[in-house]
């Protein structure tokens, strides 16, 4: 985030389900990132299911209301889905909620894993 900030660039979110892991089907088998990243995952759908909400609705919310995030792409596949993400431009983001996410992810907040071209990795995995 400081780069963007400091040079004034919009931020493409390519990625708002972290490759599959905040839906309530949580991670696919192939996914890369670590154990930790998938328990904590987990704990956030309960709780979001808990409130009568889902992860990935979540997830595209807080995407859509980071004020650095100018773009957020997203892949769907029926319709439902289309009629599910266009119904999410107009939802509030409960603020408990997520409070209470952000609570059960600090273990592994910010935590990522190698992914692409070697070249291309900055280090800080």
């Amino acid at each position: 985030m400081p780069v963007v900030e400091n040079h004034r660039i919009g931020l493409v979110n390519a990625s708002p389900l972290h490759m599959g892991i905040l839906t309530e089907q949580g991670a696919p088998e192939w996914h890369p990132g670590p154990a930790e990243i998938r328990e904590a995952e987990e704990k956030v759908a309960k709780l979001c299911r808990d409130r009568g909400s889902s992860v990935s609705e979540l997830a595209l919310r807080f995407c859509l209301d980071h004020p650095q995030v100018s773009a957020t792409f997203v892949g769907m596949a029926t319709r439902h889905q289309v009629e599910a993400n266009l119904r999410l431009l107009h939802a509030i983001t409960d603020p408990e909620l997520l409070h209470e996410v952000r609570i059960l992810i600090s273990p592994v907040i910010n935590r990522t894993w190698p992914s692409g071209r070697q070249e291309n990795q900055d280090g800080t995995h």
